[in-house]
């Protein structure tokens, strides 16, 4: 199954969510640029190295740009992978409406994570970054609930020649209910722990993302690996 001759579905809920997350970074820049220091300084000149020095320019301006390319390539990736498959004939995931509201919800959570980063970024220059950060942990584990949700949503549809690739796809989707559960169990603790600690709350959920991706990638390709072998039929 390949997305050839596959009309390819406009990224509404990705442009809509950039488009919201833009307006508040520009809002919140304006509001607050009478407030923020002309520079500030991330690391004293010392020994062979000079002062890094930062303009308030460059950090209103980071996380929107950042905004505009990370949105722009999840935007045409469906495009991408289209052209890519009728230029090498090899199948690649549809992008239907399932794959659509995954796509969006990954891009809300990103948008709010971005937003808080810049939220910080900016309380960098007006001396608010500590109740910024509190924020930016929040959205972290926001993102990982609702990438814990639609996690099992987001399954490969794509058939091949290929036993073992065949295998690691029905491996995966074997397992994204569980990783999606323990991805929603990481993300509520990150909240919790925040209310504590953010650094505490941005160590949950950094540490607990890795694990989580890693343990899915090792346990996907051992089954992959099992199910692939060729079964001998005694008689």
């Amino acid at each position: 199954m390949t997305t050839e001759n596959r009309p390819t579905r406009f990224p509404a809920g990705v442009v809509i969510a950039a488009a919201i997350a833009l307006a508040f970074m520009i809002a919140w820049s304006a509001v607050h640029w009478p407030e923020m220091a002309p520079t500030i300084v991330t690391r004293e000149a010392g020994g062979s190295h000079g002062a890094s020095i930062i303009p308030r320019g460059f950090s209103a301006s980071a996380m929107p740009v950042t905004l505009v390319l990370v949105s722009s390539l999840m935007a045409i990736s469906p495009w991408v992978n289209t052209k890519f498959s009728s230029l090498t004939s090899m199948p690649m995931p549809r992008y239907d409406r399932s794959t659509a509201r995954v796509r969006t919800a990954t891009q809300a959570g990103l948008c709010l994570v971005m937003c808080a980063m810049h939220v910080f970024v900016v309380g960098l220059h007006t001396g608010s970054e500590t109740s910024a950060l509190t924020l930016v942990a929040m959205s972290l584990g926001a993102l990982l609930v609702l990438l814990g949700i639609y996690l099992p949503i987001a399954q490969s549809d794509v058939e091949t020649n290929d036993s073992w690739l065949n295998a690691l796809i029905v491996a995966q989707r074997s397992m994204s209910r569980s990783a999606g559960i323990s991805m929603v169990v990481v993300g509520l603790a990150t909240i919790a722990g925040t209310t504590a600690s953010p650094w505490l709350g941005l160590a949950i959920g950094g540490s607990g993302a890795v694990a989580i991706t890693v343990t899915l990638l090792v346990a996907s390709l051992v089954r992959a690996i099992r199910l692939s072998r060729p079964r001998h039929r005694h008689p």
